[in-house]
């Protein structure tokens, strides 16, 4: 008897399959383990990236923080991304990657400006906009469901709003409500894109927004391949290497975004010669979408 506890007790510290006994449930290595040499590189990209937003100087210029945080952004984007990769969830991992994109062409944009300091100034009102509005959305809900809300802080938003951003506004509504603009530069992501001086933008544009939105959005072209998928022979494998493939793409997609994102920030320390070596060495691990998969020089990165 005391055997048999014994044995039963050491059977329930064995993982996976040995515990249920199913022999149709199969232990793979994990995402961590398959993809080690990708999610290797993201850390040593995000690692170089912390340590240059450290090591920035005057990091109290507005132009300058503005860089930085900017930066820092993509840095925590990157991390988020390989989290989510590390537990093979590419589905989720794409949002964040298209988060960067956005953020990408948005500073493309902005470096294209003929003023780039004015061109901050209107991104960071426009952000303030943003924070105004959303404060006055939480008033007007406070005060609906009758919880308490500072009706100082309401009016003083509520002033704001109407004196101080005019040339944010569009074309009155048809009660005469006021209709802001959707964004900063009064050009949606895709106008971006097509704007951008690489005229890969617009393919990339159109992989995140339109093949992977569905994966985005949660909507049920993402979840019908796994509902109706077969359970034959071999099936796991199958559904392994599609996240896999998966996976290496969005990896590709989002060290690309992000070191060309880097490059476009002037004020926050960047060698092209190491983001040339990220790449090269990206390139040759996956060949993935628009990526050729040969060494970059630092020239190409660059311009």
């Amino acid at each position: 008897m005391a055997q048999s506890r014994k044995r039963k007790k050491n059977q329930r510290k064995r993982p996976g399959a040995q515990v249920s006994g199913n022999p149709q449930v199969e232990r793979v290595a994990s995402p961590r383990g398959r993809l080690r040499p990708f999610f290797k590189l993201m850390e040593d990209v995000t690692s170089a990236a912390d340590k240059a937003v450290v090591e920035t100087p005057d990091v109290e210029d507005q132009l300058t923080r503005f860089d930085a945080e900017i930066l820092v952004r993509g840095i925590n984007s990157v991390k988020a991304v390989r989290s989510l990769l590390e537990h093979g969830h590419w589905e989720h991992a794409v949002g964040v990657t298209r988060q960067l994109f956005e953020l990408l062409v948005n500073m493309e944009h902005l470096g294209s400006m003929e003023d780039r300091g004015e061109g901050t100034l209107l991104f960071a009102r426009f952000g303030l906009l943003q924070t105004l509005l959303a404060q006055q959305r939480k008033a007007a809900y406070e005060q609906e469901k009758g919880h308490p809300f500072d009706a100082r802080l309401a009016a003083m938003v509520d002033q704001h709003l109407a004196n101080d951003f005019d040339d944010f506004q569009g074309k009155p509504r048809a009660d005469g409500s006021v209709r802001w603009v959707s964004s900063w530069c009064r050009k949606d992501t895709a106008e971006l894109a097509k704007l951008s001086a690489d005229p890969m933008r617009p393919y990339h544009y159109n992989i995140l927004f339109r093949v992977w939105s569905e994966q985005a959005h949660a909507a049920p072209g993402a979840l019908i391949t796994n509902m109706f998928r077969d359970n034959d022979d071999g099936w796991v494998e199958q559904a392994v290497a599609e996240n896999d493939r998966s996976s290496r793409d969005t990896i590709a997609f989002t060290l690309m975004f992000f070191l060309r994102l880097w490059v476009e920030l002037p004020h926050v320390q960047v060698s092209h010669e190491r983001v040339a070596e990220w790449l090269g060495e990206l390139s040759i691990m996956n060949g993935g979408p628009g990526l050729p998969p040969r060494p970059w020089t630092a020239e190409e990165v660059s311009t």
